[in-house]
């Protein structure tokens, strides 16, 4: 098959001068800083990645397999409340550590 010639746009001004592109830095973690609170799914997920792991199922596979079922539960108050509990500690620590710093 052919295909059929089409009229080339017109090419829009280009600018005079290039735009530069910077490299974005990285920053820096400090290694003291408290660690982030987890969410009722990463809680959850801990407690039953080993039973959605099968033989030859990559990362992507079991956290999919884990993302269909948190879906389907139905009561998730316990997970919640870990999370809560996690969450409060996370600001008890994150607030010292803001003080020092």
């Amino acid at each position: 098959m052919a295909r059929a010639k089409t009229k080339a746009s017109p090419k829009k001004a280009s600018p005079t001068k290039k735009a530069v592109k910077t490299k974005k830095v990285k920053k820096v973690k400090d290694p003291n800083a408290p660690k982030r609170a987890k969410t009722a799914y990463m809680i959850w997920l801990a407690e039953n990645r080993a039973r959605l792991t099968k033989p030859g199922m990559g990362v992507t596979d079991v956290t999919k397999a884990a993302g269909v079922e948190w879906g389907k539960l139905k009561d998730k108050s316990r997970w919640e409340k870990l999370a809560g509990e996690d969450k409060k500690r996370y600001e008890r620590e994150n607030a010292a550590y803001k003080k020092k710093h």
